[in-house]
């Protein structure tokens, strides 16, 4: 028997950063590309390669963003994925500017 885990999927364009808040023990993975993220009040910065993944520690504000290997500009977005902890029950969240209706209704 498979046991599914809920999780979001959602990329951050090129050029572009997404601040995220309150979000203590979530699962925050690299899918498609490396990304770099700080937390508010966090001790060091953050580069996770794809497949790599960061459980974050506080409730303030994380920020994320692609950060290109090769130290140029990146031209394309990455796809992150954001896990709830084991055993959270989460309902009608959503991501910032995300349409309406597309927000997730489940339970871990």
């Amino acid at each position: 028997m498979a046991i599914r885990t809920p999780s979001i999927e959602f990329a951050v364009g090129a050029a572009e950063a997404m601040s995220l808040e309150r979000l203590a023990g979530w699962t925050l993975t690299a899918v498609s590309d490396r990304i770099w993220l700080t937390e508010e009040n966090g001790a060091r910065d953050v580069w996770l390669l794809p497949g790599q993944r960061h459980i974050i520690a506080g409730g303030g504000r994380v920020v994320v963003e692609p950060w290109p290997m090769d130290g140029g500009a990146t031209s394309h977005a990455a796809t992150i994925r954001l896990r709830p902890p084991t055993g959270f029950c989460w309902r009608q969240w959503r991501l910032p500017g995300l349409r309406p209706g597309s927000q997730a209704v489940a339970c871990a």
